[in-house]
């Protein structure tokens, strides 16, 4: 992973220096989100339902205008994803010092994932004026898992250090331009798809192994400086 960030952020600096830079734009952003999650993984016969639960991450990526209307971008992310749910842990399959052979079951009250994102987006712009653009924005966004924190029983965070699944994001947004470098830019999307990977130290009375399945509405918030 880190031979991976080191090659983004190469990348970065070749295009920048590399390039007509008229095209290119710098965008940092923080990452307000609201997440949607079960209340319950773990019992059969309890009542499900879906609860939200607040998130904030940030981003920065570097934006390269194709056309006028059409422009792509390649980003670095950071999150931490908390669900308040319950799923059981499974004690004799945590790394020492805390694994247990008796199995004791734990229940957790919440799950939260850290984690580090590579967007790869594509915008379009269909409303532009000398101080508004209005835009649409897919993204598709390769998630790395850190590590997983269970809130049962002390436990600290797990490292992890796989590849959790990826999220395909779709928004709605808009840029205001404060001056001819600088754009306050917003961005409201929703994940229309969100795979996760299954968590081997969780289970539930059903499956020996859970992915705790989420979708997220986020909104990203922030500046764009041209290059």
């Amino acid at each position: 992973m880190r031979h991976l960030i080191t090659s983004i952020l190469f990348l970065f600096s070749t295009f920048v220096y590399g390039q007509n830079n008229d095209k290119f734009s710098l965008v940092l952003q923080l990452q307000p989100e609201l997440t949607f999650h079960k209340n319950d993984y773990a019992f059969r016969w309890k009542e499900k339902k879906t609860l939200s639960t607040f998130n904030i991450g940030l981003n920065a990526s570097l934006q390269y205008k194709l056309t006028q209307r059409l422009c792509v971008d390649l980003g670095l992310g950071f999150i931490s994803r908390k669900l308040n749910t319950k799923v059981f842990v499974d004690q004799s399959l945590l790394p020492p010092p805390y694994y247990d052979s008796i199995k004791i079951l734990y229940t957790t009250k919440s799950v939260a994932f850290r984690t580090l994102q590579i967007p790869l987006g594509l915008t379009y712009s269909f409303i532009q004026t000398t101080a508004v653009n209005i835009f649409l924005h897919g993204t598709y966004i390769p998630n790395f898992l850190l590590n997983t924190k269970y809130e049962v029983n002390n436990y600290p965070g797990f490292k992890k250090n796989i590849w959790q699944g990826y999220s395909l994001n779709l928004g709605l947004g808009f840029d205001y331009t404060l001056n001819e470098k600088i754009n306050l830019t917003n961005c409201l999307s929703y994940s229309v798809g969100n795979t996760v990977a299954k968590d081997d130290y969780t289970f539930s009375q059903d499956e020996r192994r859970i992915a705790l399945t989420h979708a997220y509405l986020q909104l990203s918030a922030g500046v764009k400086i041209k290059l």
